[in-house]
């Protein structure tokens, strides 16, 4: 239980970059928004533990890189788009496409309770999403692709299992990458960078270095000793988080049915991660390294 709680701070952390970027970050430029919250973070990772990487590896963090990119660029769209709560509830979907996305690739049959728990964790996030306004379907839609994303950087990566290299240098690269692939981009699409001031400085320390950074490490960490059904229920802490960070420091409102909500997603969480779950995915998790 020690490894879940350790890889849900992730999310956790994860959890607070829709509203720090609603309150720090500026709406024009959100392809240089990804190079400033990754590009800075895996140069910082490299230079605290510099090293090589294998050909084989090195195309593998070519390809998280390019997870990486997307997934950001989508989530901080979904950030601008929607109310941070909202924006990290609709990533709450996450464990049920994991479910279905193994189901498809792997063939494997989803285990009856986290089933039971992925329709509980939507029931709390129908709950979470109840009073909303208005509807905006791009920024839904920009969530629900960097879940897509997020699912294919942790089913490819533990599929890989540990990497050669110290997992800090594998992670300052595959991070560096994603930051690079978007320099282009950025240029193309939106011109010349610009100038962080004081506020985006602090938000890309929390979101970048941090959020980047630390996290990034300590995600790959649980993924490769975690089945893929299981990070996704921990996924889920990302959209308690961020509605907590929406209400207290962006002062969106929201009542008591967002408050049932968030327990609701908690005890789901609870729930998928009881002893007959844990025991299946600790079984396949060492099938898994057997075959790397």
């Amino acid at each position: 239980m020690l490894i879940q709680f350790r890889t849900a701070l992730t999310p956790a952390i994860w959890g607070t970059t829709y509203a720090i970027t609603i309150l720090l970050l500026p709406a024009q430029d959100p392809v240089w928004m990804v190079v400033y919250r990754l590009l800075p973070a895996g140069l910082l990772l490299l230079a605290f533990a510099p090293g090589l990487l294998s050909a084989r590896w090195m195309q593998r963090a070519m390809i998280i890189g390019l997870t990486n990119l997307s997934m950001i660029f989508f989530v901080f769209i979904a950030a601008f788009r929607l109310p941070s709560g909202m924006a990290g509830t609709i990533m709450a979907t996450l464990p049920l496409q994991v479910i279905f996305y193994i189901w498809v690739l792997d063939g494997k049959k989803p285990i009856a309770r986290q089933l039971v728990a992925s329709f509980i964790g939507l029931f709390g996030v129908a709950l979470l999403l109840l009073g909303a306004l208005e509807v905006d379907w791009l920024g839904i839609g920009a969530a629900m692709v960097a879940c897509l994303s997020t699912f294919t950087g942790v089913y490819l990566s533990n599929k890989w299992g540990k990497p050669e290299a110290s997992m800090v240098t594998y992670t300052g690269w595959h991070v560096t990458l994603g930051g690079l692939y978007a320099v282009p981009i950025a240029l193309i699409l939106e011109g010349a960078a610009p100038i962080p001031d004081l506020g985006m400085a602090l938000a890309f320390f929390w979101i970048g270095i941090v959020g980047m950074g630390w996290a990034s490490v300590n995600w790959l960490k649980g993924i490769v000793q975690l089945n893929p059904t299981t990070i996704g229920f921990l996924s889920l802490v990302n959209p308690v988080s961020a509605v907590v960070c929406g209400q207290v420091l962006v002062g969106e409102d929201f009542g008591w049915r967002q408050w049932v909500g968030i327990c609701i997603v908690l005890g789901s969480i609870v729930y998928a991660l009881k002893a007959p779950a844990t025991a299946t995915a600790a079984k396949q998790t060492k099938r898994a390294t057997a075959t790397n």
